[in-house]
């Protein structure tokens, strides 16, 4: 949402909003707020719709609840409103639970106690590399706005108080990037969707909304190459005590600006509801000084940069660690809880059978596995795999939600260059592309020179970074059946079709049962949204019944 574009309320409607969100006019910049006193199910349902929306949290509600009570005949005006008060007993116990918690939770350290309160804030206005910094979290649930549903080209973009502060060619190279990058993007996002349209035009049988959907995702997946991390962005976050006072202080560390105001606008909200639970997540001296020190000792150690590459780029995928007896200790996990046998020994015995054996007793547990059923959970009990891709930050933006597992992230750079979208090229935008994106990098490289850190919100998403991932047996598995699917973005369905390659080379049987998606991808695509269609008319007609 640009500035200009602050919704208007009426004096009901800023009364309903009140009741529920702590904020109803928030900031230009880092809109943040609390959601509360909403029923749970209505609560994860605004959070949900982010992805698919460009309208904040607070008109989403209005929306919804407008249509919810026009189907039945009535206004919103005719809904009376919440009284809002709270009862004598309600602040009593609070007070009570107060004294409790910090005297036990914060004064003797028993965190643990931290982990039972649990809040919903919605952040708004915010930067994607806050948005990237802050979701690497593993203990919370995050929601967002999708780069490939939703039109960035209403958006605003951050800039950098330092930047400014510094001026001249740093500020000017800033500006540039943003503003021709953007410009780039906006006119993309028309013309690969008319030449879409062009070369493949709506087939008899098929669904208008889903074609249109599809041929916009294909079009957005190729035009957010040239977004940068600076554009603002939306999403909601459920998290504990515990792991919002860790965000907190990592935020508020931060050599950035931008990241510290976000840590004390998440902390100011969050105290109203967490006053007492809260009162340690301040700047850490300790994470100031990795912050400080590391980047030098790695200069110092002569490993902070590479060699620069300008232009066009492509990934790769490498694996640096496997577990070379890993289908015997898999299959031993599996057997562990029903055995009483030493774990040792259940390897042997694995070892013994023939590989046929081996398979037979795979498929005999595995048989029964329906589409949407998650790997045994004794998947786990194997050693990781290791990999190290270089792949583009928007792909990365999408393989960074698989939290289970440890993700290493390098400095958002340009030096290894960046990737070209096949549908760029073909739409005759190719050329245009690489210009724009060549002279991004230089600036980038300019205003690196002297910022670094804030020169990562003007490196754009089509610019290869280097990445490790490091998954047990069973979320690798999970990684590509979902990310290989035929909806999926193209880069991060190349990462998990390779990362299947290497698993096959090494781990032939569990590779056998992993049921990855590997033919084209438009069609499949297609099929998926009109099926989706179904399944949500079928929803609609239960619900309805209901």
């Amino acid at each position: 949402m640009t500035n200009s574009d602050v919704t208007t309320y009426s004096a009901f409607e800023r009364k309903l909003l009140e009741s529920y969100f702590s904020v109803v006019d928030g900031p230009d910049h880092a809109d943040i707020y609390l959601v509360h006193g909403l029923p749970a199910e209505v609560a994860a349902t605004l959070n949900g719709v982010y992805s698919r929306s460009s309208k904040s949290m607070r008109d989403q509600f209005l929306d919804r609840l407008r249509q919810g009570v026009e189907s039945q005949g009535k206004t919103l005006e005719d809904l009376p409103l919440p009284a809002g008060k709270k009862d004598e007993l309600s602040s009593v116990m609070a007070d009570k639970s107060g004294k409790f918690l910090k005297t036990y939770a914060i004064d003797h350290g028993h965190n643990s106690l931290r982990e039972g309160s649990v809040v919903h804030l919605a952040v708004e206005r915010v930067s994607q590399l806050v948005t990237r910094f802050i979701q690497r979290e593993r203990r919370c649930s995050f929601e967002e706005s999708s780069t490939r549903y939703i039109p960035f080209t209403a958006e605003t973009y951050y800039r950098d108080p330092d930047v400014v502060a510094a001026g001249g060619d740093v500020l000017a190279d800033y500006d540039a990037v943003l503003e021709e990058t953007f410009a780039l993007y906006t006119r993309a996002t028309k013309h690969l969707l008319d030449h879409l349209k062009s070369i493949r035009p709506l087939a008899e049988g098929e669904n208008q909304g889903a074609y249109n959907r599809t041929l916009k995702a294909e079009c957005f997946d190729a035009a957010r190459y040239l977004l940068t991390p600076a554009i603002y962005t939306k999403w909601g976050m459920v998290a504990d005590a515990r792991t919002l006072s860790d965000i907190i202080s990592e935020l508020r560390s931060h050599p950035l600006a931008e990241f510290r105001l976000v840590g004390e606008r998440i902390k100011e909200q969050a105290e109203q509801v967490l006053p007492t639970l809260l009162s340690h997540a301040k700047p850490n001296a300790f994470q100031q000084s990795l912050h400080e020190g590391l980047p030098k000792i790695a200069a110092e150690l002569g490993v902070a940069k590479t060699k620069t590459h300008v232009g066009p780029a492509t990934g790769h995928t490498t694996l640096l660690r496997f577990d070379d007896n890993l289908d015997n200790r898999l299959l031993a996990s599996l057997l562990y809880e029903s055995s009483q046998l030493p774990f040792s020994a259940l390897v042997e015995r694995v070892q013994a059978m023939t590989a046929e054996q081996r398979e037979q007793l795979l498929d005999k547990v595995l048989a029964t596995r329906g589409s949407h059923d998650a790997w045994p959970q004794g998947f786990e009990g194997g050693d990781m795999f290791e990999f190290e891709t270089v792949l583009d930050f928007g792909a990365y933006r999408d393989i960074g939600r698989h939290r289970k597992g440890f993700q290493q992230q390098q400095l958002l750079t340009t030096a290894h260059g960046f990737a070209v979208p096949p549908l760029m090229q073909e739409a005759g935008l190719g050329d245009d592309y690489v210009e724009v994106m060549t002279r991004t990098a230089e600036r980038q490289q300019r205003i690196a020179a002297q910022l670094p850190d804030a020169a990562a919100y003007v490196t754009p998403f089509g610019f290869l970074q280097r990445v490790r991932l490091i998954f047990d047996p069973r979320q690798v598995a999970y990684f590509v059946e979902l990310r290989s699917g035929p909806e999926g973005h193209f880069s991060y369905r190349q990462v998990a079709l390779d990362m299947l390659e290497h698993v096959r080379k090494v781990t032939p049987l569990f590779a056998k049962f992993i049921r990855a998606q590997e033919g084209g991808a438009f069609l499949g695509r297609l099929d998926t949204e009109m099926t989706a269609d179904e399944r949500r008319q079928r929803r609609m007609e239960a619900a309805g019944d209901a």
